[in-house]
């Protein structure tokens, strides 16, 4: 479903961060994150593709830097290439943004490369001091939405919302 009217939890989390605020958003695509993009675009937020995702992650940090309020969507195995730009610049500077990360490697993975960071991209966010909010019910889109969005704006925190297997398996 690509229009914003839907009412996939896909559509319905891209409605709760447009409608938070998010004014623009960068990626670099992926399956199960391509309908939120289109999503987004659907209700005018404008989505800009990138090559790695620690461009996304420099991206949204000037974004904020410039008084927008941005939005990252990547995978999670994209999560360790952008753990120094999330170190050395979201984090000392406030620069707090809500990123959706796609998770793989977990619950019916099949691809061996994926186990890895699967396991530990939630850990690596800890380590940092980020609290990852987890997205395992279709019906906790929006309201986790509002809250990540409340998380960057009001502590200046980098947001997570992690799109666990689980999400798509309710049925």
């Amino acid at each position: 479903m690509t229009e914003a009217t839907g009412s996939t939890w896909q559509v319905e989390l891209a409605r709760a961060l447009a409608e938070g605020g998010v004014e623009a958003a960068a990626w670099v695509p992926d399956k199960r994150l391509a309908p939120v993009a289109e999503a987004l675009s659907a209700l005018s937020v404008p989505v800009r593709t990138l090559t790695r995702e620690e461009e996304c992650v420099g991206w949204a940090a000037g974004y904020r830097a410039a008084g927008g309020t941005p939005l990252v969507l990547m995978q999670c195995s994209g999560l360790g290439n952008s753990l120094n730009a999330i170190g050395s610049l979201v984090l000392p500077y406030g620069l707090g943004f809500p990123l959706i990360l796609s998770m793989r490697g977990a619950l019916g993975e099949r691809n061996p490369a994926q186990m890895a960071l699967g396991r530990t991209a939630v850990p690596m966010l800890e380590l940092l001091g980020i609290q990852a909010f987890r997205l395992r019910r279709p019906q906790d889109a929006a309201m986790l939405a509002r809250g990540a969005l409340g998380v960057a704006d009001g502590a200046r925190e980098l947001a997570p919302i992690v799109l666990e297997p689980e999400l798509d398996m309710a049925g």
